[in-house]
Parts: structure tokens; sequence; C-alpha cells
């Protein structure tokens, strides 16, 4: 192995020797056939026979040997190796042609391979689960006249329902968010996690490396508290400790013994998940099927479709809204696996997002192609010689299709060089709004990819050229001196270019233009409150301490106290979920004196808790009534306070304030009519996008639910929201030191996060968009510049006729901008209809906003017309005295 690996390494250096030592000596003995053939030619000799005296003059019988023997056609790898070697050395002796060819075929690659690493982490590559093809989500499919929701969340009750009736499935697991404070290991911490059913790791088929996963008897109410920890958490917070099974961990004031520990790199089902703890469930959660909280999947089994899964779970439904009609009508069972549940969301964004840079990648393959057009018209007489030597056309075909396949390779090379890059900067800025950014990377399929499309960027750019190369007459080319001419032919296929790359830059920029006039409707819906100048922050008290409402009001009314006594804050107050979070729960209600109302047709609204000041604190207008006071106890008359849009929703022409409502349906007594105390302006809850919807806010002093606990506090400042962050923490730590304060950030950083994915969006398709107008730009500049260098006679002609300098510049921008005008006209078009494509990513603007096409319609006209004007310039200098000898 080791004399053929040193055989093989001598033959390679000595392909290399034998490449710069021939390479002066094959250059001269070219100019001396050039020549030969010519003087032949000029004596009246075919062309056959020129080559052959010229062949037989300096090359002599062996050289017309190879020449004949060549023409029978080589081994194709001596070819191929011949093709390369010629590539590499017509490339060096062009470095500023091939520099910009490279950096141009670089850009266009290295955008693509960026993009499609993207692609193919979050819609193409498997999911990291055995069999994952089988993992599915189940959702409620809830269709009724005040709600309507494809991928509802699961009650407790229909799951129990559905794991006892279904034969398809071979587990179905349930899971629930929830947060921990972490005491007892230094300063609390704030932990994320889920509450799962037993089944949870069994269903994913995925073993704990250390300890164990969850026994069925630990998902019973009352049984020991254990945990299961993330990796992550095992290592940074306890130092990878071999010794940490068995050992017992204060979440939420409670007891949890650790029993396992997963894999790293195991994060289901969100990336920040860093525990599992059971769901043990009462036996009455179990059965209820009021409150829908429950994300639910399991696995297909073997040999079974989705189709006959949905099926059968429609007839279950189905039966279930005959028992339980009171709960379930409305309700179907939605189906989805789990790998388009996470890509879903994203798909179609992704897909434009591709498409644009598919869109760059062949104005690269325009651009490239006009420049290797515009090389081919100075090769004319090389080609020529080469002909008249014998070279068969085929051969140039192919010879020239290797040069420009390894320009395309070379800007593979540093495509993935660009597209390493850009993988970390995409993961850097999408990672809260796309799934699976962890899995982001250049793995061997990216790779494969990148090589694909250099090949066929390579083979694309080059075949215009190819194809027109040797059309010329071989005697024509060798008489017609030094001077470089473009063939009527090629002129029109370098004009195609430049209307196609044209076209395409203005479907690229016109969707960039449309995603920056949504973007500026985003920025500037209103919100319904102002989040200048205030602190949001997260504390959630939790465990027995806190299991009372008095005990929960009191903290709530401590802590706000001794926040609000620090200099620089005004006001402050805590909310369930605060605005712009994407999340909001809803209830069902009952209106006092309105006739009962059939299952499925009960008014739904949003909701939140509140502490007292939390209007004022946000700056939501109190419209009529009153706000809520620590004075509103269980023992005063219980109040509520709606918004605008619940207002006009349910009583239209009426006076709201006084009137009575009660959570849930006309037969759930257990709940206490609450009267409707104030009315306040409406929020833009959920995100900016979504309209304001009915919504109810209920005083966390009369309150008892134990799930309406408070998570997020808003703080008003004078100042800076930042400059009294200490203070907060300083307050509610002087209350309970064991309480960690998470997520301190202004809300005006809660705004700009809640539209970062139309940001990300608009910063990807801007940079798109001026990657497509600057090459289209250089595109039209270099063939107006070639016509004019081409056209110097001609332009001298003019001008010693007694053409003014106007009528040469209008002749040169008038060809110019026809070229630009054709290409704007079908690219204005063509958006037309793949900007409908857009538009699930755009808001508040028609896909076929007349003015945003009309704008950039303007101005690519404007840039074409600059491109024009500068090469028009350069044909004002243009002496006719010089440009008659140009000859």
């Amino acid at each position: 192995m080791t004399g053929r690996l040193r055989q093989t390494l001598y033959r390679l250096l000595a392909f290399f020797q034998r490449s710069l030592l021939d390479r002066d000596l094959d250059d001269e003995m070219a100019a001396h056939l050039e020549l030969a053939v010519e003087e032949n030619l000029e004596r009246g000799l075919a062309p056959a026979e020129a080559r052959r005296q010229a062949l037989l003059r300096f090359g002599g019988p062996q050289q017309a040997k190879e020449q004949h023997r060549e023409a029978r056609g080589l081994p194709f790898l001596d070819t191929l190796i011949q093709d390369l070697r010629f590539a590499f050395r017509m490339l060096r002796k062009s470095p500023g042609f091939t520099s910009v060819a490279i950096l141009t075929l670089t850009l266009g690659i290295g955008a693509n391979t960026a993009i499609f690493s993207v692609v193919y982490a979050v819609l193409l590559k498997s999911l990291p689960y055995p069999r994952a093809d089988r993992l599915v989500m189940l959702y409620e499919n809830v269709r009724l006249p005040t709600y309507q929701n494809d991928r509802n969340e699961v009650s407790s009750g229909n799951l129990s329902d559905w794991a006892k009736q279904n034969s398809v499935f071979e587990n179905i697991a349930a899971y629930s968010n929830r947060s921990f404070n972490l005491t007892g290991t230094g300063e609390p911490l704030r932990v994320e996690g889920e509450l799962v059913s037993a089944n949870f790791f069994a269903t994913l088929e995925v073993e704990s490396p250390l300890g164990r996963v969850f026994a069925p008897e630990e998902d019973r109410f009352g049984a020991s508290h254990v945990v299961v920890l993330s990796d992550g958490l095992w290592r940074n917070q306890f130092g990878s400790d071999p010794q940490i099974l068995g050992k017992k961990l204060l979440l939420d004031g409670e007891g949890y013994e650790v029993i396992g520990v997963m894999p790293p790199r195991f994060h289901f089902p969100d990336l920040d998940d860093q525990l599992w703890v059971p769901l043990a469930m009462t036996p009455a959660e179990r059965e209820n099927r009021g409150s829908h909280y429950l994300d639910v999947f399991a696995r297909l089994k073997p040999g079974l479709a989705l189709e006959q899964a949905q099926a059968e779970m429609s007839r279950i439904a189905r039966r279930l809204t005959e028992l339980y009609p009171g709960s379930n009508t409305g309700q179907t069972v939605n189906i989805v696996p789990l790998q388009e549940d996470l890509a879903g969301p994203v798909r179609s964004t992704l897909l434009v997002l591709w498409g644009a840079v598919g869109l760059i990648l062949l104005i690269v393959c325009a651009n490239v192609a006009n420049l290797l057009l515009a090389r081919a018209s100075a090769r004319q007489r090389e080609v020529a010689v080469r002909l008249a030597l014998g070279a068969s056309r085929p051969r140039l075909f192919r010879q020239l299709l290797t040069e420009s396949t390894v320009l395309a390779l070379f800007g593979c090379i540093f495509g993935l060089l660009l597209a390493r890059w850009g993988v970390s900067v995409l993961k850097l800025l999408a990672t809260s709004h796309l799934p699976r950014t962890e899995e982001f990377s250049l793995n061997t399929p990216v790779f494969v990819f990148s090589i694909v499309i250099a090949i066929f960027v390579g083979l694309i750019s080059g075949l215009a050229p190819a194809l027109q190369t040797g059309r010329e007459s071989v005697p024509e080319t060798l008489k017609s001196g030094s001077r470089e001419s473009t063939t009527g032919s090629r002129l029109r296929v370098r004009n195609l270019l430049v209307i196609v790359e044209t076209a395409l830059g203005v479907i690229v920029v016109i969707g960039a233009g449309l995603l920056l006039r949504s973007f500026l409707r985003i920025e500037q819906s209103p919100l319904g409150f102002q989040p200048q100048g205030v602190l949001s922050f997260r504390v959630i008290p939790r465990g027995q301490r806190y299991s009372g409402l008095s005990q929960r009001s009191a903290f709530y009314q401590q802590a706000i106290e001794r926040i609000e006594a620090f200099p620089g804050v005004q006001s402050a107050a805590a909310v369930t979920f605060i605005p712009l979070t994407f999340v909001r729960g809803s209830k069902g209600f009952t209106i006092e004196g309105r006739p009962p109302i059939a299952p499925g047709q009960i008014p739904r609204a949003g909701y939140d808790v509140v502490t007292p000041g939390y209007f004022a604190t946000m700056q939501v207008p109190l419209n009529q009534g009153r706000d809520f006071l620590w004075s509103d106890t269980p023992e005063t008359q219980p109040i509520i306070i709606i918004n605008e849009a619940m207002a006009k929703a349910y009583w239209p022409q009426q006076e709201p304030l006084g009137k009575r409502i009660r959570q849930g349906g006309p037969d759930d007594h257990q709940f206490s009519w609450l009267t409707i105390a104030g009315i306040v302006g409406d929020i833009r809850e959920f995100d900016p996008l979504t309209a304001p919807r009915p919504t109810m806010y209920f005083p966390i002093t009369q309150f008892p639910d134990p799930g309406g606990i408070l998570r997020d506090w808003v703080a008003r400042s004078v100042g800076d929201p930042l400059t009294v962050a200490s203070s907060v923490r300083a307050a509610v730590w002087s209350v309970d030191k064991d309480l960690p304060v998470t997520r301190v950030r202004t809300m005006q950083e809660v705004w700009s996060v809640s539209i970062a994915s139309q940001r990300l969006n608009l910063l990807l398709f801007g940079l798109f968009a001026g990657l497509a107008l600057v090459l289209a730009t250089v595109g039209i500049y270099g063939v107006m510049a070639c016509n004019v260098a081409e056209r110097t006679r001609e332009i001298g002609i003019r001008v010693a006729l007694g053409a003014r300098r106007n009528d040469v510049v209008k002749l040169v921008l008038t060809q110019g901008f026809r070229l630009a005008a054709l290409g704007l006209l079908l690219g204005v078009t063509a958006a037309f209809v793949l900007t409908r494509l857009m538009a699930s990513m755009i808001y508040g603007v028609s896909s076929t906003d007349a003015a945003t096409f009309f704008t950039v319609a303007l101005l690519l006209g404007a840039v074409a017309l600059l491109a024009c004007y500068i090469p028009a310039r350069r044909a004002l200098r243009v002496d006719p005295l010089v440009a008659l000898r140009y000859e």
C-alpha cells in the first residue's frame, strides 16, 4: 500500500511539473502554428491543407500523428485531464475575469447553500427519534360559532377515552409546559420543563443513558415526586455529577428525586426544556372535559396509514359527542404528522425564501454567461486557430464547458465558506422563530447539494458561450486581424441574458418591497397600550406557601408596594401573561338573563387575571367604570372588567356596566355571578398582527382557581426601565428570597421579539434583493460597456460624419434602456403572479400592491439608466481618428 501511494504521489508531482514546464513551450508552438496556417491560407490553400502543411512544418510528423489520434478520440480520463489543464491555464491568464466570475458565483452558491441548510434541517431531515415517521400529534378540531381552532389542546377527559378506545396507536402520551423554581443550589433558578405522562419517553422510544425514565405507578396522584433531568441542566448546574441519581431537588419548594438524565441534545418538545416530571393527575382531573391544556402525541402501529388512524379517531370523537354533548359538541380529532406539526407553520416562508435565492442563482448564471460571452468574443481568433489546427467543434464545446464548470467549482469552495458564516448568522437570528435551529449545519446532504448546484451553474453558464463559439468562418476570422467583434447571434444571446436577469431581479426586489411595506404597517399598528418606559419580568409564586388565594394576594400586594417604593418607579402590577407573547387562554361564559344556550353555542372570550393598577401601568385607557382595588376581596361583590371588543360583541346598543356574567355554561353553578365594573380599551394581546378579540379581566384578589397564578410583572419607570431592574429584584427577594426573577426586559424588547420573524424575513429578502439589484446592474453595465468597446469604429465614423455627442449618448442609452424596459415588463408580469405565494408573509398589504410595483419599476428603471449612462459617457470620449485606425 505504501509503494502504491508513493507511486501515485510521484505521478501527481510529475503531472504538475509537466504542466508548468510545457506551458511556455505549448504557447510558443501554438504561435508558430498560427502564423503558418495564416500564411498557407493567404496562399490560397484550403483550410485542411493549410493545417496539414503547418503541422508538418512546425509540428513534424509526430505532431500530425498526435493530432490524428486526438481526432479519433482519446480515452475519457486523458481528455478530461487535458481539458482541466487547459482550463486552469486559461483562467490563470485572465485573473481579472476569473476573480469577478468566482466572486459572483460565490455569492449565488453561498446564499443557496445557507438557505438549503435551513430547508433541509426543518423540512427534509427526519426527526431524531426511532421510526420518527410514525409519530403524530393529536388535536381537538373545534368548530363552534364562537371558537374555531383545528389544533386545539386536549382535555384530560378526552385523552383518557382516546387512550382506552383506540386500536391504531402503540402509545398515546401527553405533556404540558411548566416552569419550576429550583432552589437549594445557590441563587434561585427558573428552569423550563414539562409535565408528562408516564409513557412520554416510551412513545418517543428514547431511553435515559444515566438512570431510567418514569414507571407507570409514578404517574399517579399522591405518588412520590420524581424528576428526569436534561443533559444540559445536569452538566451546567450539577457539574456532570455521576452520583446525581437518588438526590433530592427542591422544585417549587417540594422535593423531587432525580431518577435519570436524558441524552445530549434531547429537548422534546421545546428547545429550552431542562427537566420532566410526571403529570400525576387526580381522578377528577382525568375526567375533566372543560379544561383543554394538554398536548398529545402518539405512535402509529406498524402498517397502519394515517388515513386509517384519522377515520378511527373521528368515530371515537363522534361517540364522545353523543355521550358528552355539553363539552364535546363541535369537536372532532385532527391527526398531524409530528414533522409536519413542527415544520408546517414555516414551510411556506422557507420555500419562498428558497425560491428567492433560486432566482438569485439564475441571475448569477446569466451574469457569468454574459462574462463568458464577452470573453468568447476576445477568444475568436484563438478558437479559429484551434479549429484550423484540427480541433473538432465538440471538443471545443466540451473544453469551454469544462472551463465554466471549473469556475463554478471554485465558486462552490468559496461559497461553502460564505455559507458556513451564513448558517451561523441564521442560527443566531432564527433561534426563537424556526424549529430545529440547533441542527442547522453544513452536513453531507448540504455539501452534496452545493456541489450539484455548482455543476449545474457551471453547465448552464457555459452553455450559451459554448454553443456560440466556433460558428464564425475560420478563414475570415484568421484574416480579420486582431480586432474583436461580436456576431449577431452572440449579441442577441447577451441581450437576452440581460433581459432575463433584469426580470428576475425585478421579482426579488418587488418581494422585498412588499415585505418592507408590510413591516412598516406592522410597526404602525396600534397596540392599545404604551410599551415605552415599561420593564417586564417574570416571578411565579408556587408551592405550599402560596396554595391559598389570600396568601397569593398578600404576596402580590406586598411585592408591588415595595417595588413602587423605589425611586424612579411610577407604578407596578402583575398579570397572567403580558401582551405580545403569543399566549392567551379563553373561557366560555353565560350572560345573566339571556335564553338558555344550546351545547356548542356558549360564547367565549379571552381572559387575563391581573392585579390592581395593571391598566394604569400599561396605560390602557379605562373608558367606563372603575379599576380593580385591593379591597375587592372574596367577601365583597365579585366584579370583572371587559374590553371594548367584548362590549360591542355581546352588548351592542346596550350599556354593559352593571350586567352580570358567569364562567362556564348555564349549568355551571359552582361559579359566582360577576358584575361588569369597568370597560377598558382593546389591546393586541396575542401579537401585533392579531386584531383585538373579546377579553375579560379577573381581579387576582377574587380569583380562587389555583391555576390563576400571575407569571408576568410590569413596572413603569420615569426614565430607562432597565435602570430599575436591580431594584425590582431586591423588592421581590425582600418578600421571598427563594423566588427567581427572570426574563427581565423592556416591553419595547417584547414588542421587538414579537415581530422578529417578520424582521428576519425582511432582512433576508432585503439582502437578496440588494444582491439581485447589484447583479442586474452589473449585467446591464457589462453588456453596454462591451457593446461600446466593440462599436468603437462605428461610433468614430458617426462622429467623423458629423453626429453630435448627444446623438451618440442617445444611441447607447436607447439600446440599453430598451433591454432594461423589456426586462422590467417581464419581471413585473411574473411578479404579479409569483408574489401571491407571499400572501402569508405580508400584513396589511396586497400581494399585488400597485404602489410597490410602481416604485420598484421606477427604481430599477433609474438604476438601469445609470448603468447605461456610464458606458454612454465613455462613448463620448472616442477620438474619431483613433477609432478609424481601430482595425
